[in-house]
């Protein structure tokens, strides 16, 4: 099946940036009361910053021009009051809208993290892991820069725009408009440098997703990576992925650079305009000096918040982009879903029946696994599933746990089709054991109770003394309370402790893929002892190459070019001389050489 590398960029389509605004927005409604608080100070720091230059010029025609010492002194402790309220407004807010801004990306993270969980397995399958966390860690962390651009910067920012303007026009509209005449230029050029610079923000975003896929890759396999001395291969490889991701952003840095440029230029325009209309009227109505340095400073003023918006703007272009992946995930549909469900499953007894079924993986729909696979099996029989490898045999396994749905056909239990059935409600009666018995961090009690959080210690014990993997739970200093890296379980241990696990879930339809394939032959003849005290009165499907190890099943099918070639006993298939013949005959061809 066709994956997502590491280091391929994921297809996910762009995400408008007007919606992810909008999905961002309904997830600060909660907290409306801190934002009204937040928009009001920064009304009044912005009415107190555009003050200032009244109180400037001011102090220029009045105070200094009449000699006026102690007026002089008046006014600049209210000019430094002002600037100390300023401060503490700026504080709070930025602190209200920290809190704001965290509990939202909590929000949405958990969300996330919780969809992820629903999705199918195609999902998973089709890129690494490392891709999946880039999105739930690093992506999501932009929505907290986002918000916080919004709502600390970006906002109050263009209120002080507004009021400046208003102030300006108030004190002398035709040297108002003098700062104004060079803003279509600043607007025209920032808009066009921030259509360029979004779609490549995005495709930076993809790059660091494909560092994360990478480094999980590595991370994971670091025992093969050292035995077979690929360090530097990896090194190197990892030195490509970075330098692609160096370069995309040397990219979008160049072009969100240019911002700067116009919104300078369109400064020192704005500048030259007001000094040459100031000639012109002080000559002409005598405005005052004090009212050019005003708007000296309102020019100043004018521009910074221009030239923080537009900077804000193109760091927003990185945030969005990176919500923007964050909401594609919460948007994601699961192949697998519940919306055929006709109500609450029964107690299972374990009649299992493939009707007419094809299946193809998603990403190869052309490739056809099973072709119109039909067979019955019954409650508490014990199945095994042999044939070469990629002939479907663990496809046949997803289906009954239901991991993937079939292309054509239907998966029953007890005549009822699997998608008319809860997952919930299923995965309560199945349990699925792999080669690679997952073992979570934490002590090695809590991971046999995993699928039974309200297990009784003495429940534990018990399944792990039928087992057979008590005493030496019990020989450790801490016991069931040992956590499993101090452990230090080996391959065979952690299968028994798997099988513990599954054993105390006690499903009705128990699937064992390759089970004993990666272990001792000390430990395979324990887990084997395991698994006939597990499949007892339990419908049983059993993957495995080792023929050995499925002779006392009650059907064993031979799984070959997309169908079952034949099935029966042990006895009765090696009687016939036909497919599993063959295979049981390489296999001890196998043993002997």
């Amino acid at each position: 099946m066709s994956v997502n590398r590491s280091n391929a960029d994921e297809m996910d389509h762009e995400y408008p940036k007007l919606e992810v605004l909008r999905r961002t927005a309904g997830y600060m409604r909660p907290y409306l009361a801190r934002i009204t608080l937040v928009v009001l100070l920064m009304l009044l720091s912005s009415v107190i910053l555009t003050a200032l230059p009244f109180l400037l010029g001011n102090a220029v025609d009045r105070q200094i021009a009449g000699g006026d010492g102690a007026g002089l002194v008046r006014l600049a402790a209210v000019y430094i009051a002002l600037v100390l309220l300023w401060w503490l407004m700026y504080v709070a807010r930025v602190r209200l809208m920290a809190s704001v801004s965290n509990a939202v990306v909590l929000r949405i993270r958990d969300e996330a993290y919780a969809h992820v969980l629903s999705l199918d397995l195609q999902f998973f399958d089709s890129r690494p892991n490392g891709k999946i966390l880039s999105r739930l860690v690093g992506d999501a962390g932009s929505l907290n820069n986002m918000l916080k651009q919004l709502v600390t910067n970006i906002v109050p920012n263009i209120f002080f725009l507004i009021l400046l303007i208003a102030a300006m026009f108030v004190m002398n509209p035709v040297l108002a408009l003098s700062v104004f005449a060079c803003l279509p230029v600043a607007m025209l050029g920032a808009f066009c440098v921030l259509s360029v610079s979004y779609p490549r923000w995005r495709a930076y975003r993809q790059k660091q997703g494909n560092i994360a896929g990478y480094c999980q890759e590595v991370f994971s396999g670091a025992k093969i990576v050292q035995s077979c001395n690929a360090q530097g291969e990896c090194t190197g490889q990892f030195d490509r992925i970075n330098e692609e991701t160096g370069q995309v952003w040397k990219k979008a840095v160049r072009v969100g650079d240019l911002i700067g440029i116009v919104i300078d230029l369109s400064q020192g325009l704005g500048y030259l305009a007001l000094f040459a209309l100031s000639i012109h009227l002080l000559r002409m109505d005598g405005s005052s000096v004090g009212q050019l340095i005003a708007f000296t400073s309102f020019i100043s003023l004018f521009w910074q918040p221009v030239r923080a918006l537009a900077n804000m703007y193109n760091q927003l272009g990185n945030d969005l982009a990176g919500a923007g992946r964050v909401f594609e995930l919460l948007d994601r549909k699961a192949a697998v879903d519940d919306s055929r469900v006709t109500g609450p499953m029964e107690a299972v007894r374990g009649d299992v029946d493939f009707r007419s079924v094809s299946f193809a993986y998603p990403d190869e729909p052309e490739r056809l696994v099973l072709k119109d696979l039909t067979f019955h099996v019954d409650a508490g029989s014990r199945v095994a599933l042999v044939g070469p490898t990629g002939a479907g045999k663990t496809t046949i396994a997803s289906l009954v746990a239901r991991f993937y749905d079939p292309v054509s056909g239907s998966v029953l239990v007890d005549g009822r089709p699997l998608d008319t059935i809860a997952q919930a409600d299923l995965r309560r009666s199945i349990a699925v054991m792999t080669q690679d018995s997952w073992i979570f961090s934490g002590t090695i009690g809590e991971n046999i109770a995993y699928a039974r959080r309200d297990a009784s210690r003495q429940e534990i014990e018990e399944v792990a003394r039928a087992i057979g993997i008590h005493d030496f739970i019990a020989s450790l200093e801490d016991g069931y309370d040992t956590d499993v890296d101090k452990a230090r379980l080996s391959s065979g241990q952690r299968q028994l402790v798997a099988l513990a696990r599954t054993l105390l879930a006690d499903p009705r339809i128990l699937i064992l893929d390759e089970a004993t394939s990666s272990i001792d032959t000390k430990s395979e003849i324990r887990v084997q002892q395991g698994i006939a005290l597990l499949s007892r009165e339990r419908t049983s499907f059993i993957v495995a190459h080792r023929l050995s190890t499925i002779r006392s099943c009650d059907v064993i099918c031979v799984v070959q070019d997309g169908g079952i070639a034949e099935s029966g006993s042990h006895d009765e298939l090696m009687a016939r001389r036909g497919a599993y013949w063959r295979l049981h005959e390489a296999a001890q061809a196998g043993i002997c050489g």
